[in-house]
């Protein structure tokens, strides 16, 4: 393998997986089973080559004609027509194949090389050349020749084969590299994924990473719990100074509650707010992106359920200036559906909008629902805890919200997560409490981790004029709960 710099692909996330790219002199399997978006990535990737100043060569051995696979890459915003002819050229191997077997096919791709000096060479297809092969070696003979062809050139060859990881061919051992695209049924979401599965000499981030295909092609989101110095450097946070527990903290804009926590929650640390639905959660949380955004302080909002319209509304009957916060630049609103999104291209974005806002408070509305779009739920707490570290080393004080299952009830919260140390270090329950003739809120500060704070349960009551932290609430015993 070349030790030349490595070759772009311009496919959002790709780079980084791959330590920077294809090596120059290489031989990459792309394989996977169709639908999966295996030529649609490759057109990416050879138009990246073709409109940067360097040459790419794709070789078809499909009986679909070139005029037809143009027609649907039209509506690909990478597809540059102007190039194609020129930078970008297209050859059929299908005939040469069949007439003059798999020496034609190397003849017809070492001359294309030899003649056009690409960066780039795919062929597309290559299953056909397991067919035409008397048996594994001859294949085996071909890849090694297409690695000659490669090292004295100077590009890097892709070879695409509909196959899962499940059949293993010959020449997998042979290339320097196997990458694989799935695509699988989740419920009634579609969950696409690619998966270095062999890089000689080199380091990728292992595991599935979150593919995304658009109009504008593919883009891969590389597993949030990956170690972030694996990032494009524009993308790692700065370590914070570490901040001693006590000195700097930030309000939640609330007397009461900021008495409680002796001043607020410490600057970069996470907390919880915990209760059932309607128990306040949301509206304790834009509070504190309103107190912050009259403090100077750019604060996010990221929900998945109410829309920020109705949130807006809701401040204003309410008394919260959130409205005067969004309309001074240092609060912004970032809603996604909750049925559509997927945990890696969710946190990509959030990440994006903190380090485009200089975000200092984040509130997060709704973790459940985040929880949910976890491809797979064994991810959730590796997740959870690269975000809260991420956060932290931006220097971000974040405010979580999570649904508790209990409405009325007086004793102790079924927490719906385990090891919540690892996502917060402090958590507030919201309960509401069935007093017989009505029905009120109240609230405790649970924990804050090596901080002294009330822990007292208090009267909690939502006014026109903002929420007003009460006196001591006096909860009855019901059943076996504690109180």
């Amino acid at each position: 393998m070349s030790t030349s710099p490595r070759i772009a692909t311009g496919v959002p996330g790709l780079d980084a997986i791959l330590e920077g790219g294809l090596a120059p002199g290489s031989v990459y399997m792309l394989i996977g089973r169709p639908g999966v978006g295996k030529t649609i990535l490759a057109n990416q990737l050879c138009y990246h080559q073709a409109t940067h100043g360097r040459r790419a060569v794709f070789f078809t051995l499909l009986t679909e004609s070139h005029a037809g696979m143009l027609a649907h890459l039209r509506r690909m915003t990478f597809f540059t027509e102007a190039v194609v002819g020129d930078s970008m050229v297209y050859f059929s191997g299908y005939k040469v194949l069949e007439d003059a077997g798999l020496a034609g096919l190397a003849r017809l791709v070492g001359k294309a090389m030899t003649d056009r000096s690409p960066s780039l060479v795919v062929i597309d297809g290559f299953g056909a050349v397991s067919a035409a092969a008397e048996d594994g070696n001859e294949t085996k003979q071909l890849v090694r020749q297409l690695q000659a062809f490669s090292a004295s050139v100077g590009c890097a060859t892709v070879l695409i084969s509909c196959a899962g990881a499940d059949l293993v061919q010959p020449e997998h051992t042979i290339v320097d590299g196997v990458i694989e695209l799935s695509q699988d049924l989740n419920g009634q979401r579609t969950l696409r994924h690619l998966q270095v599965r062999k890089l000689r000499g080199g380091r990728p981030i292992t595991g599935r990473h979150t593919v995304e295909i658009t109009d504008a092609g593919l883009a891969v989101h590389p597993r949030f719990e990956a170690d972030l110095e694996n990032r494009d450097p524009s993308e790692r946070p700065r370590p914070m100074p570490r901040v001693r527990h006590g000195d700097a903290r930030v309000c939640f804009g609330i007397p009461g509650l900021d008495a409680m926590m002796r001043g607020g929650p410490v600057v970069a640390s996470t907390t919880m707010l915990l209760g059932c639905s309607g128990a306040g959660k949301t509206t304790l949380a834009l509070s504190f992106l309103a107190a912050g955004a009259a403090a100077g302080e750019p604060g996010l909002f990221f929900g998945m359920y109410e829309q920020p319209e109705d949130l807006i509304d809701k401040c204003g009957r309410l008394g919260i200036p959130l409205q005067a916060g969004i309309d001074a630049g240092k609060i912004e609103m970032l809603w996604e559906r909750p049925i559509e999104g997927v945990l890696d291209v969710l946190a990509d974005r959030l990440l994006a909008h903190i380090r485009r806002l200089g975000v200092k408070r984040l509130v997060i509305d709704g973790m459940h629902s985040l929880f949910r779009t976890v491809d797979f739920p064994d991810r959730m707490r590796a997740v959870s805890a690269a975000l809260a570290e991420a956060l932290t080393a931006f220097g971000v004080t974040t405010v979580y919200t999570l649904e508790a299952p209990d409405i009325l009830h007086a004793g102790s919260l079924r927490v719906p997560i385990s090891d919540l140390s690892a996502i917060c270090q402090n958590l507030i329950a919201v309960r509401m409490v069935d007093r017989g003739d009505q029905v009120d809120r109240v609230l405790t500060v649970l924990k804050m981790r090596d901080s002294d704070h009330d822990r007292s349960v208090r009267e909690m009551m939502i006014t026109d004029h903002g929420i007003v932290i009460g006196s001591r609430a006096r909860l009855h015993r019901r059943g076996r709960g504690r109180e």
